[in-house]
């Protein structure tokens, strides 16, 4: 029966259920009180339902029962990062590889972990892992780690490869699968917070750190030379479903800032979503030139032509950020754990404005009306 229960909890997890999924996995518990899968997935439902400190005590009860359970590890990373923890949470952060279904292959173990000391002269290798936004967001330790006396290459997907050569102290960027051999260290981009012992007081969060490469930026000076006269705001509405499909929204939600007078709202939504640019909100005057982007250097330069942009939990966000551009993300009620809780601000990123769902299941309705109310506010 506990494996009943679990199962149940399981599905009605998938269907965003994520009440009565805590009371199945709950039950299951109670059946298999030796076991910590429950426990574990217990703690996923209750965070899901804005239950923080209930997940963080189901973590460490499992933790009791299984002390090397990655999965309880995991979690509780994800919720101590939430909550502003970040001693104990990058510490528990470096379990992900051992967590069945991990989205990133452990690259490199060939080659000896950096652990934070001087590198006098060696040569280091930093990898990307992971998604776009998540490489965007820890790029920035790349010029500190170049500070400590090293030569630093960095591999990253290919679509970032341009805008990351223009990182101060990168000696070399490749795409993944290029990596010269000889290096003398190696750091995934995640581990980095971990190594310089990151806290809330001490995020290196000065922005920009990234820059748009001087022939895309030329290159859409000329494609926005026909917009000067208007206020210009790029809009992302959608993620990838996996693994938050409640982060994304539609862009028929940004229906009441479509009737806003002098602005002119430009498409940045690449991938699922994008065909509904094709049929705007009424009164909306949007413009999509999205074919025109041919990697992320592409978008840094359209972002430089903006004034402002309106995006959900992506890595278009994050860029937006990187660039120190002004920058409004809408967040679902149960955010990923680097937006931290109750925060309109972001220790991460200084320009950005966060808009949080303020319950579960309550769509984006409010979320939306609450932008449009700040736009009208707005002088750009």
């Amino acid at each position: 029966m506990g494996e009943a229960h679990n199962n149940l909890g399981n599905s009605l997890m998938a269907l965003g259920r994520f009440a009565e999924a805590t009371e199945s996995f709950e039950a299951a518990a109670r059946l298999l009180p030796s076991s910590p899968v429950p426990l574990t997935a217990v703690a996923t439902a209750q965070q899901a339902t804005g239950k923080i400190i209930e997940a963080e005590t189901s973590c460490r009860e499992a933790l009791t029962l299984k002390p090397d359970f990655s999965e309880a590890h995991w979690n509780l990373a994800l919720n101590l990062l939430l909550q502003g923890n970040y001693s104990e949470g990058w510490q528990e952060y470096e379990w992900r590889w051992l967590k069945g279904g991990f989205t990133s292959p452990r690259r490199h173990t060939d080659i000896k972990q950096w652990n934070g000391a001087t590198l006098s002269g060696s040569t280091i290798l930093l990898h990307a892992e992971q998604g776009f936004g998540d490489a965007i967001q820890f790029v920035r330790y790349a010029p500190l780690v170049s500070q400590q006396g090293g030569t630093v290459v960095l591999e990253c997907h290919p679509q970032l490869v341009s805008l990351f050569q223009e990182i101060a102290g990168v000696k070399l960027v490749i795409p993944f699968g290029a990596a010269p051999a000889g290096a003398d260290y190696q750091a995934p981009l995640l581990s980095l917070p971990h190594i310089f012992k990151t806290t809330l007081d001490n995020i290196p969060a000065i922005t920009p750190y990234l820059y748009a490469p001087p022939e895309y930026s030329r290159k859409w000076v000329s494609l926005m030379s026909g917009y000067r006269n208007t206020r210009r705001i790029g809009l992302v509405w959608a993620g990838k479903s996996y693994p938050d499909p409640l982060r994304s929204c539609r862009l028929s939600d940004f229906t009441p800032i479509g009737a806003l007078d002098n602005f002119t709202f430009f498409s940045l939504q690449i991938g699922e979503g994008e065909e509904q640019s094709a049929c705007p909100p009424d009164n909306m005057k949007l413009i999509d030139l999205t074919a025109n982007i041919n990697d992320f250097s592409d978008t840094a330069a359209l972002i430089d032509q903006l004034d402002l942009v309106i995006s959900i939990d992506t890595a278009t966000a994050h860029l937006s950020a990187a660039l120190g551009r002004p920058t409004w993300l809408l967040l679902p009620f149960a955010p990923d754990w680097r937006w931290l809780l109750r925060r309109n601000d972001s220790p991460w990123y200084p320009t950005i404005r966060v808009f949080r769902q303020e319950q579960q299941g309550m769509g984006w309705g409010k979320v939306i009306e609450t932008v449009a109310a700040a736009l009208e506010d707005l002088s750009l």
